[in-house]
């Protein structure tokens, strides 16, 4: 592998953190450790990306992962999120609490699989070259996963807070995700 500068050492270190999180996130219960880790990865991961100077020509047209996937690894991260009672101990019991939770992981689980799946493609193109990475991280982060971060974000703090998150202005990924 080519030389790496200093810009996309940091933001393959911090793809590489945040998909081992993802990847080892599979048993209730282990969510205290995982959310502070979570909540203090999700900015430097923002900064990482934002800090890629890469002159990108020629931009591809952005595709989604493979659905199969990305499906079973939203459902793995949904049923861990749901089944996790220490993580909603805050929310409270009752109907409407009950909905806010399942819409908190619903969300989270979307949002989680879709930085996941986005960063996982720019850490397999890292073997053919850091120039392809970087402009495949770039490229995806406007076109896609740069709302999801920013969701995930704002749900991660949600959740520890108790509350439901205020809804992102400018932007609705689920009709997004609903049309596309």
């Amino acid at each position: 592998m080519e030389s790496m500068p200093l810009q996309c050492r940091r933001m393959m270190s911090a793809a590489v953190e945040f998909c081992d999180l993802i990847d080892n996130f599979d048993v209730p219960g282990q969510d205290a450790q995982w959310m502070a880790q979570m909540e203090k990865l999700l900015p430097k991961l923002h900064v990482a990306v934002i800090a890629l100077s890469a002159r990108c020509e020629g931009r591809r047209y952005y595709h989604f992962p493979d659905d199969d996937k990305r499906y079973e690894l939203y459902l793995r991260l949904l049923r861990v999120l749901q089944d996790d009672d220490v993580l909603w101990e805050k929310h409270g019991n009752g109907v409407e609490k009950q909905l806010q939770r399942q819409r908190l992981c619903d969300r989270l689980a979307d949002d989680l699989t879709d930085v996941y799946s986005d960063l996982k493609c720019g850490l397999d193109l890292l073997e053919e070259g850091v120039q392809q990475a970087v402009c495949e991280w770039q490229n995806s982060f406007y076109v896609h996963w740069g709302q999801h971060l920013l969701d995930a974000e704002c749900w991660l703090h949600a959740v520890g807070a108790g509350g439901e998150p205020p809804p992102l202005p400018g932007f609705n990924h689920h009709q997004y995700h609903n049309n596309h």
